[in-house]
Parts: C-alpha cells; structure tokens; sequence
C-alpha cells in the first residue's frame, strides 16, 4: 500500500521557507516605502518652491498692505515650511501658506529663512545651500542656489 500526501516535517520545512521568503519582501517593502516617502516629500517641497519663485518673478502680490512687492518669503520650523508675501517697508504681509512634513520627517538642520526675489534670484542665500529632510535613518538634500534654481542633490 503507497501512501499519498506529505510528512509533518515536509510541511513544516515548506512553511517555515516561505515565512522567511515573506518576511524578507516585508523588510524591504517597508524600507522602499520610507525612501520613498522622504523622497515624495522633498519633490513636494521642491515643487512648492518653485510656484513660490514663479509668484515671486510675475510680482502676484497681496491685494493690500503691500507698497513695494519685494518678492515670496519662506521661513522654516523642524517639521513646517511657510510661505509668505513680502513688501517693502511692510515687512511679510497676508496670511502665511504653511505646509507640514509627514509624521517622522523633519528638516535636520532646520534651514534658514529666504526670499525669492522679483529679478529670480535670492535674497538670504549667499552660496548653494541644502535643506535637508531627515527620517531619521535616510536624508534626502535639495539645493537652493544664489541664482534662484532649485535642485534635487538625492539621498
């Protein structure tokens, strides 16, 4: 008489390979998934600079309280960015656009504050200057130049 089927240890071994299989393609699932994350949140900010430039060269200023357009203010905090107007001799006018970073991200060190000028270029920015968001495992650099352009330097 032939016996048919499978012995408890061939069915343990099977399924103890495709748990480390499984736990294997979660790891670096969850790894993909905080690389890219950091990374969607720096394009987002990169994008968000960009329209701010944009703003700030076609000289859209408030509706009042403005006297000389100056240019898009943009100031940080650990894990916020804003964007404002900013004359002259008033200072930043309107209400500040805030933008915050996704849970555990955060700019490390957080970046000093700058302004996009009517002429494209910057005003706070004296050399290339990175700002740098931080998971805390991963960082990813964008860099902001004299001149007004706006890369990405990656991780």
């Amino acid at each position: 008489m032939t016996k048919h089927g499978f012995t408890l240890i061939e069915l343990l071994v099977v399924v103890s390979i495709l748990v480390t299989i499984m736990g294997l393609g979660v790891a670096s699932f969850n790894g993909f998934n905080r690389r890219e994350r950091i990374k969607q949140t720096a394009l987002t900010l990169k994008s968000t600079l960009r329209f701010s430039q944009t703003k700030a060269i076609s000289a859209q200023k408030p509706t009042s309280g403005c006297t000389t357009y100056v240019g898009m203010y943009i100031s940080f905090t650990a894990s916020t960015y804003s964007v404002q107007h900013e004359c002259d001799p008033e200072g930043v006018v309107g209400n500040a656009e805030t933008f915050t970073l996704p849970r555990g991200i955060t700019f490390s060190p957080i970046p000093a504050s700058f302004t996009f000028l009517t002429r494209s270029n910057t005003d706070g920015i004296t050399t290339d200057t990175p700002i740098t968001m931080t998971n805390g495992t991963l960082n990813y650099s964008l860099i902001i130049s004299p001149n007004g352009s706006v890369r990405a330097s990656g991780f």
